[in-house]
């Protein structure tokens, strides 16, 4: 018998459907990771490792969502949003606990579980706010990471002034990283916090101005963002006597390293970090456990020593092509 075109129609559209109810039925949890900035290259390792995480956990649903470029406000409106689809979980990173705290008290009262991830504001007093708002959380310590580089490159280095650049002061993790850097430093050597901004010119204007403000610098420590802008003033300015340390495994920070221009960089091991956070929620969803304990998986230092290997790691991850193309080296 030969089908009518609209009663083909009717069978593939009645197929489709069933299709998605199988798949609906699948889906038992959907968790929300609440990206700080989708255009950072480090956001896909926690997307690859979604995916991963989803191809072995076929009843669970992970959905990316985040402001395209960091900023406190927006970070927070994304929450909102997620807040009122009433998903089973929310993975995030509490950039800003003030900026947050409305949204993280609204999950609390709704009673969708929240696990911090990628750092977690160390301070006593802004895990006071937190407490009761989440399960527990999974990341880098940043006081520690910023204790741990000044330590690596205190080795080679006798400092007379250091700085830290960040894109926007105020930002939890990296105000911690800075203090722990800072602290960490001999007595007597000066350190300042430098805000940037994201704008490439008008980062490379402010990095310049205080550059030339300050001849007694001896280290920049800064983010995968601002290192680039950093190696071309102090190249421009003939300063190759200054120390640039950056962050993470990220394409750009290892290209820096190999090519000599940066010091040393350090890992949150960002590809273990969200799965951590994923099975946290299941487990807590299945039974209602979760660690008391937040999961630690940084700082680890990267350098000339081991940054072959981990630039192998990231390859795995990202693909050849995606990793030169978030390289500007």
């Amino acid at each position: 018998m030969r089908l009518t075109r609209s009663v083909a129609l009717a069978i593939a559209a009645a197929m489709a459907l069933a299709v998605a109810s199988v798949a609906n039925a699948q889906t038992k949890y959907t968790f929300y990771h609440v990206l700080w900035g989708m255009t950072d290259a480090n956001v896909q390792f926690h997307i690859r490792a979604g995916e991963a995480y989803m191809a072995s956990h076929p009843e669970v649903e992970i959905k990316y969502v985040g402001p395209e470029n960091y900023d406190p406000a927006e970070h927070a409106k994304f929450l909102d949003t997620v807040i009122n689809a009433n998903p089973d979980g929310i993975a995030m990173h509490i950039s800003s606990v003030d900026a947050m705290l409305p949204s993280l008290r609204s999950a609390a009262e709704k009673g969708i579980p929240f696990v911090s991830v990628t750092s977690h504001p160390p301070s006593v007093e802004d895990n006071e706010k937190l407490d009761g708002l989440y399960l527990s959380w999974v990341g880098a310590n940043e006081q520690i990471v910023g204790e741990v580089m000044a330590r690596h490159v205190l080795r080679t280095v006798q400092p007379t002034r250091v700085a830290y650049l960040m894109s926007h002061l105020g930002h939890a993790g990296q105000e911690q990283r800075a203090d722990g850097f800072f602290e960490a430093m001999p007595e007597g050597v000066v350190s300042d916090k430098v805000a940037t901004g994201e704008e490439p010119q008008k980062a490379k204007d402010v990095i310049r101005a205080y550059v030339q403000s300050n001849p007694d610098l001896s280290i920049i420590f800064g983010s995968a963002l601002t290192h680039k802008w950093t190696v071309d003033v102090l190249e421009e300015l003939g300063r190759e006597d200054v120390a640039i340390l950056t962050s993470d495994e990220a394409p750009t920070s290892l290209e820096c390293i190999l090519a000599g221009k940066c010091h040393a960089s350090f890992g949150q091991q960002f590809p273990i970090q969200a799965p951590f956070a994923y099975e946290m929620l299941y487990q807590y969803k299945e039974t209602g456990m979760f660690p008391v304990r937040p999961i630690i998986t940084g700082p680890a230092i990267i350098d000339e020593t081991n940054v072959e290997s981990i630039k192998t790691t990231v390859i795995g991850v990202l693909g050849e092509d995606t990793y030169y193309d978030l390289s500007p080296f």
